[in-house]
């Protein structure tokens, strides 16, 4: 349980550092953006639910495709293509960036680990 709020933590601190990005905020607010497009389009054309064309949408730019649901038109189709060629590129730039901000908040505790240290001796 405590390496658990440990791991929630270190997850909050590098949210701080991500959400201090305006590169970041754009890339997130693109994320938003292209599964909300995504699940009105499924809602609409598909006919899926809108719990069921979010689901969808996000296993799709995920790449996981558990194969339950899939585009059965021509449209939807033609859509998810440009969809997952889209997305999977603005899903790569969140978790790239996620990265860094992972490595800056290790360099930045290691750091402080050491200024601690040397104080103490």
């Amino acid at each position: 349980m405590v390496a658990f709020a440990l791991l929630f933590r270190s997850l909050w601190h590098i949210l701080k550092i991500l959400f201090r990005q305006e590169e970041q905020k754009a890339i997130m607010l693109a994320v938003l953006f292209i599964l909300m497009i995504g699940t009105v389009f499924y809602h609409n054309i598909e006919g899926m639910t809108y719990l069921d064309a979010l689901y969808f949408s996000v296993m799709t730019l995920a790449t996981v495709g558990y194969g339950d649901l899939s585009p059965h038109t021509a449209l939807g189709k033609l859509f998810s293509i440009v969809y997952v060629l889209v997305g999977v590129g603005i899903i790569t730039a969140l978790i790239a960036n996620f990265n860094r901000a992972l490595v800056e908040y290790h360099q930045r505790k290691k750091h402080s680990d050491e200024k601690m240290k040397d104080s103490s001796m």
